[in-house]
Order: structure tokens, then sequence, then C-alpha cells
């Protein structure tokens, strides 16, 4: 089959690597190496790229980062290449959004290319990363032309603060979304996030579906011994060090964890924390960590390589994903990353965050926004012995195996096949 990856609004393809982005080209090399042919359209390319291996046929709007000019160029081409598909690609979205903003007429323009793209790559089926306003246009080409189209759903559609659904009514969002959804073959939903849409799709159209990680890699034994990887991250040789990665953004909760690990530590327990991230900056956070007095103890890294990231989860002593909003849907691909290289964890039982602790033998759940019990769930660690912290690591790497990204792979691919074979049907 010829797979085209389209519609995601990330910036570019990493490095800096970003959840989607990556998910993308290690899903593209997979398929790849079972034969298919891969596209992936991305933003704009930066320099040295590193694509994981996908090696896919890439398509990319800018040269570069873009800034104001140079998406009024991309409007202006894109109008003129082909002014009467502008206009009705922009009259097809207004007729299910009532809101008009500057990004749909960019994005109409996005739809102008898009088509381009199709032309020239002729792919057979189209994977929808997202359903954002650049999917909408992703799927209206792809109507127009025969080609199914499968969305690939994450918190766009629970999540009123999110793109559309910041300006609409509950009646607005549900003609919104019944328009915008019903233009896939198919959709997957994932997790807990699937629920709202099941109010808009008809039976059998919609797949719940669920985060995924690549277990190959990141259970990969590592040749330098802890004391080793302590020295070569400028990182404490003693301390109980507790760990996140996630963009730099409220969302994520890394606040969360500098406030309980600052607690812990003004108590007398010999705690830090190391959070990696890229997107939003650190410098807020290391003023928390400053404010809280554990500057000492806070250490922050920014777009490490895949093979450091692996080093660094073997340098820490516990995992958490403090997430605390409704974008929060899955398990999250780095925690799938890091329980694949054995740490225990503590999560919030946001979303399907708690389903990574099913039995409570490799980490602990705790309420949402409750960091007295944050505190709690790290002191149990921390008193754990050696031997109990590998325990509960190996049941950790045990769940991330069931949902590697060679069976998640090739799941998506054989509901792919029966749609281009038409066996399938909503």
């Amino acid at each position: 089959m010829r797979i085209l990856i389209t519609g995601t609004t990330g910036n570019s393809m990493p490095p800096p690597y970003a959840g989607v982005p990556k998910l993308i080209l290690a899903t593209a090399r997979l398929w790849r190496e079972a034969g298919h042919d891969i596209g992936i359209t991305f933003t704009y390319q930066p320099k040295n790229p590193d694509d994981l291996g996908a090696k896919a046929t890439y398509f990319f709007e800018y040269e570069k980062r873009p800034g104001k000019v140079a998406k009024a160029l991309f409007l202006a081409r894109y109008f003129l290449t082909n002014p009467t598909l502008y206009v009705s690609l922009l009259k097809a979205y207004r007729a299910i959004c009532p809101h008009v903003s500057r990004e749909n007429y960019l994005y109409a323009a996005y739809g102008v290319y898009l088509d381009g793209v199709y032309a020239r790559f002729k792919p057979d089926i189209i994977l929808g990363e997202a359903v954002l306003v650049k999917s909408f246009m992703a799927a209206e080409i792809a109507n127009r032309r025969g080609i199914p189209i499968v969305f690939d759903v994450y918190a766009e559609v629970r999540d009123l603060s999110m793109g559309e659904n910041r300006h609409l009514n509950e009646d607005e969002r549900k003609r919104y979304w019944v328009g915008f959804l019903n233009k896939a073959s198919l959709v997957l939903g994932m997790d807990n996030c699937s629920v709202e849409m099941r109010a808009y799709l008809p039976e059998g159209k919609l797949k719940e579906f669920w985060d995924t990680g690549d277990y190959e890699f990141y259970s990969q034994p590592v040749s330098e011994t802890r004391e080793e990887l302590r020295k070569h991250f400028n990182l404490p040789e003693k301390t109980f060090l507790v760990s996140a990665v996630g963009s730099f953004e409220l969302r994520k909760g890394h606040d969360h964890l500098l406030v309980a690990v600052a607690q812990l530590a003004k108590e007398g327990y010999d705690v830090g924390v190391v959070i990696c991230g890229s997107q939003g900056g650190n410098a807020k956070w290391k003023k928390i960590a400053e404010e809280e007095g554990i500057a000492d103890r806070a250490f922050f890294f920014s777009s490490i390589s895949e093979h450091e990231l692996v080093k660094l989860h073997h340098a820490t002593d516990l995992y958490t994903n403090l997430s605390n909003t409704q974008r929060c849907c899955g398990f999250d691909l780095a925690l799938a990353e890091a329980m694949a290289t054995g740490l225990p964890v503590v999560v919030y039982d946001n979303g399907a965050l708690k389903k990574v602790v099913p039995e409570g033998k490799n980490g602990y759940v705790v309420p949402m926004n409750d960091l007295p019990a944050v505190r709690e769930a790290i002191l149990k660690v921390y008193h754990a012995s050696l031997e109990e912290r590998k325990e509960m690591g190996r049941r950790s790497a045990e769940f991330a195996a069931t949902i590697d990204l060679r069976k998640t792979t090739a799941i998506k691919l054989g509901w792919f096949t029966d749609l281009v074979e038409g066996r399938l049907h909503a």
C-alpha cells in the first residue's frame, strides 16, 4: 500500500522530539519495513534532522520555520494556484463551523497544497494525525479524490480548550464534529477520548485505540553502570531521583512534581527531580525550583537524543506522569517509554493513566491535583528496597511490552488493508 500520513500541526519533524511527530516517524519506519510506501507531510524540515530511520517520502510546506511573511506568501501562492478549489474548501469548512479565524484562510491554502501532494504521491489510503483544521482539509481533499482517510484522534474533541471548541457552544460543537468526523472512513479514538465521539459517529466507524511505544528500543540494556550514567548527566550519585518527560507546559504537571519533591526535601529526604522536555522552555520551571528551595536538586534536560533518553531513564529511580487536564487521553508515549526501561511509576487517576498500574504492583495511582498524595506515593517507593523497586520496574516493562509499536501498527495496518480492499464498512 501507499500510505500518506498528514494533518499534524506540529512545527516540524524531529529534532526536537515531540510525541505525535515521533510516533509518526516510528510508525512509518515499521510500515516501510513491512514493504509499504510511506509519505509524510511536515510543516518544515529542521537542520540535521533525524528521522528515526523512517526513510519516508517527505513533503514540507516551508523550507524553514515559517514567520508571518512566509505564511502570507504560502497563502497567496496556493490561492493563485487554484482559486476555485481554495474558495470551495473555505466554504466547506464554513458549512460546519460558524467561527472564522485567520487560520481558516491559511489552511484552505494548505488544502490546495495538499491536493498537489496527493496528486504526486498517489496514496491508497491516508492517515490524518489529529483532527484540527489541517486534518479537515486533508479529509476534504481525500473525499473529493475518492481516497479513504482514517483519523487518529487525541484530545481534540473532548478538550474544550483546544481548537475550535473554544469558540463553539454545545449545539455548534455537535454540528461541527458530526460534519468533521464523518468525513473519515474510520476514526480511531484514544481510550477515554473516544467517549464523546460515540455521540457523533455511527456504530462501526469508531474504534477505540490506545497509546503505544517502542518497547524494543527502550527495553534495550545499557552498558554503563548507574554511577557512570549519573556522572555522564552530572546528577548526584546517591540522591533518589524522580523523573518526568514532556513539554514544558502546565498541563504536564511538572510544577506539581517540583512542589511534591520540595516538600520531601524540606523534611530531610534526599530526593531530587529530573525533567526532560522541549516545547515551552524551562525558565518557568527553574524559577519554581528556586522558589521551592530545590534549585540544587532539580535537573532539566531538553531535546536529547533517543539513546540519551534511554540512558537518562536508567539513571533515575521513579517515573511520574502528573498530567492534569482534559487533554490527557491515554497512557502517553513518554510514559510507555519510561516503563519499558523498567521504572516504577506514580500517575494521576486522569484519563487512562491509571490503567498502567493494573494491579498496583508497579507503582501508585493518586487523585489528580492531590500533592500530598503525590508526596506519599513517592515516599513509598523511596522506602522500598532495591529488590522491591526492581520488581516494580519489571512489572512496568511487562505492561509496556503489551503496547509495543510492532503490535499496534500491525493492527492499524490490518484495518487499512480492509478499507482499501473494501472489506471494512461502517
